[in-house]
């Protein structure tokens, strides 16, 4: 657990991705108020709060959502919930902590998918939207072992599945325009060190999407959960966040990715760290500013 004054009074304290909450996320726990109450405790100035958004047809639901009798239209009335809730949060929390409403979409089939993400975004009045990959071609990459290893036999090994995972992630950017791009390199969770590299082709690729975040004017997401993990840095790798930052110019922000009030704050000041590590000097954030959405750049010296 974070220290409350590890972040308190920082000017870069603040998490664009996380808020998982068990009320609305099976692999999550806690309250979504518990969530919020843990950033106010542990010393953010802003929460982007980006639960994960419904997935549109059974075939993307998980065997254990299966299980607990769970259905499309059951994880649409609880996003409707979450969005409620979360609107009715972030007005009584705002003397305390700026709570910015989101969510983050993963499921970028063909389709009409994009075109209900933004249909949520602006019925339910959300500020931002968190875009990430987690399936390519219809198979998830952040389940089990076994059905990332399925992925990667689908495009002949490690290195054709990340070059295939990085062409999906530009397709979403496309697609979505999110305002932050979550967890670049989410491949790390199952293709380790032993085979998951940076080759010529996967670097191609990476540059190929990179220059679509670029030209869309994302945020990419420094993700703290590649630590909790044990995986040793953040998310994404020193050679992905140099090309990403020194080559394009991208500018970052943290996200403890929380499923939990445990999580909050996690891995930030270590997040901190590795970005001044490797020449990052400061963050861009989202926040409020007379009415609507606004960036602001936040030092980290």
């Amino acid at each position: 657990m974070v220290e409350e004054s590890n972040l308190r009074g920082q000017p870069w304290a603040v998490s664009l991705h996380g808020g998982h909450s068990g009320a609305y996320c099976d692999h999550a726990a806690g309250t979504l108020r518990e969530t919020i109450e843990a950033a106010v405790l542990r010393g953010y100035h802003t929460i982007g709060v980006a639960e994960h958004a419904p997935r549109t047809e059974s075939r993307y639901l998980y065997p254990e959502e299966i299980e607990m009798g769970w259905d499309v239209a059951k994880i649409a009335q609880d996003f409707e919930d979450y969005a409620r809730e979360l609107g009715v949060l972030s007005e009584e929390f705002a003397d305390r902590i700026g709570v910015l409403r989101g969510f983050e979409a993963e499921v970028v089939p063909s389709g009409s998918y994009a075109q209900v993400m933004h249909g949520l975004r602006e019925r339910l009045g959300f500020d931002y939207i968190v875009g990430s990959v987690h399936w390519v071609d219809d198979v998830i990459i952040d389940y089990t072992q076994a059905e990332f290893d399925r992925a990667a036999a689908q495009h002949g090994g490690l290195e054709g599945l990340a070059v295939r995972y990085y062409a999906v992630v530009a397709e979403m950017v496309d697609a979505l325009r999110p305002e932050v791009v979550g967890h670049l390199d989410l491949l790390r969770k199952f293709g380790g060190s032993e085979g998951y590299t940076d080759t010529p082709a996967i670097q191609r690729a990476a540059r190929d999407a990179l220059a679509v975040i670029r030209d869309h004017g994302c945020i990419l997401d420094l993700n703290t959960i590649g630590l909790r993990r044990g995986q040793g840095t953040p998310y994404p790798a020193p050679w992905l966040l140099g090309m990403a930052a020194h080559e394009f110019g991208i500018p970052f922000c943290f996200g403890d990715d929380s499923h939990g009030p445990a999580d909050v704050g996690a891995g930030v000041a270590e997040a901190r760290a590795y970005l001044l590590d490797h020449g990052v000097r400061s963050i861009t954030y989202l926040t409020r500013r007379g009415g609507s959405l606004a960036r602001e750049t936040a030092p980290l010296e």
